[in-house]
């Protein structure tokens, strides 16, 4: 498996996890350097991540 393809099943992985954990979402939207930090992606992922998780808040 490339690593591409591993993080994009961690995104996928953390914008499910999101959507079901209303908690985990939350810390999410409040300190998503802190929350991502915990997941080894790359800076483009994350923003990706931050993008979508501010399309589910809105």
């Amino acid at each position: 498996m490339d690593s591409r393809q591993k993080e994009a099943e961690i995104i996928s992985e953390i914008l499910l996890r999101a959507a079901s954990e209303p908690d985990f979402r939350n810390e999410l939207i409040k300190d998503p350097a802190m929350v991502l930090e915990k997941y080894n992606v790359s800076p483009e992922a994350k923003l990706v991540i931050r993008r979508s998780i501010i399309d589910l808040t809105q």
